[in-house]
């Protein structure tokens, strides 16, 4: 009986075929069912050890495709924090990057004025330095206790996020976790980071029209150097650091005796030493009474006048510096001490000035 079945089986037109396709369609099922279980099992992994285990794993899933599998790169990020990416190795798979990295300053290439002022005041950048200006998400996170591992005091840092995801929104809550992960672990103390603190990353400013003088210069007109000089001509230069700020005037009008340049810088905190040392022969000199040299000068003698003061700003100990430099001595000499005496007043909350004395060029 069977095996008239089985015959009949063969011979019949369509049903081995149809057999067939229905076991290779039971096969391929099985093992689609398989591969996408051994997916879903590797992607849950990759995003479980990510960035140290801290991502929120459904907002993290939802920035990603379900029908790729996930490759993970993490390890530790610049200067010694949380650095991972995660996402499908496809050219069109998405994927995401958080960052966490500390805000440090680069070095100054000197602390003389013409340095604080440069376009290129800093030494050389590492690349990381420049990262969060290219990301997506940021959020600045300060410590108040201090990052520990680090030669200078670093009290904030800062985590920041890429994705070319389209469902980008969920980025902020993978900063946010990853920013209050770091905040608790290195005990900085302050307030707990939130998904409400991260923000998108804005634009560099636009610079300065050419017509308005930078903020560090805003304390001085050509008006101060005297009447003749009223309504001159000023180009103006200025810049803030970490541990310094500066500015320098040019002013010029014509039918005036030749143009002043007014400059004025203040430094601070770990800089001191160097500038005491940059500066030594002005501060030894400083209050001396010191006078340019005797006799008839040329026509195109330049005289240059410093006048220093030391105080307290933000309560810690601070240099300011006003320099002058031009062809009429006699004005120099004239306004110095109230240029000086401006400047401090503008200098925001300082006190217990004292001023060192001048000294000529």
């Amino acid at each position: 009986m069977s095996d008239s079945a089985w015959a009949r089986f063969r011979r019949h037109r369509w049903l081995p075929r149809a057999t067939l396709v229905l076991l290779l369609v039971a096969l391929t099922a099985g093992f689609v069912l398989v591969r996408a279980e051994q997916r879903d099992r590797h992607n849950g992994d990759a995003l479980a050890r990510g960035c140290g285990g801290v991502l929120p794993r459904k907002d993290a899933a939802k920035l990603l495709a379900d029908d790729a599998w996930w490759t993970l790169r993490t390890g530790p990020g610049p200067r010694g924090l949380v650095s991972c990416t995660l996402g499908g190795d496809g050219e069109d798979d998405p994927w995401f990057t958080v960052t966490a990295e500390p805000v440090l300053d680069p070095p100054l290439k000197g602390v003389r004025v013409e340095h604080v002022i440069g376009r290129s005041a800093y030494e050389d950048e590492p690349d990381w330095a420049r990262e969060h200006q290219r990301a997506d998400q940021l959020v600045t996170v300060p410590c108040p206790n201090g990052l520990p591992g680090y030669a200078r005091p670093v009290t904030s840092f800062r985590v920041h996020a890429s994705t070319n995801s389209p469902a980008n929104e969920w980025l902020g809550s993978l900063v946010a976790a990853v920013a209050e992960d770091v905040r608790a672990d290195g005990r900085c103390g302050g307030a707990a980071v939130r998904d409400t603190d991260v923000r998108p990353v804005t634009p560099p400013p636009q610079e300065e029209a050419p017509d308005a003088p930078p903020a560090e210069c805003a304390w001085f007109r050509p008006a101060l150097l005297g009447s003749a000089l009223k309504g001159a001509g000023q180009s103006a230069h200025g810049a803030t650091h970490a541990w310094a700020e500066a500015c320098s005037t040019t002013v010029s009008k014509p039918g005036a005796a030749g143009g002043v340049v007014v400059s004025s810088a203040s430094w601070w905190g770990e800089v001191l030493p160097e500038v005491r040392t940059e500066y030594g022969r002005e501060l030894a000199l400083a209050g001396r009474g010191g006078q340019p040299a005797a006799g008839t000068p040329a026509k195109t003698t330049t005289y240059e006048l410093a006048v220093w003061a030391e105080g307290r700003c933000a309560g810690g100990r601070t240099l300011h510096r006003l320099g002058l430099e031009g062809t009429d001595r006699e004005l120099l000499a004239a306004r110095a001490d109230s240029l000086l005496a401006r400047y401090l007043d503008a200098s925001g909350d300082c006190g217990d000035t004292k001023v060192l004395g001048k000294v000529w060029g």
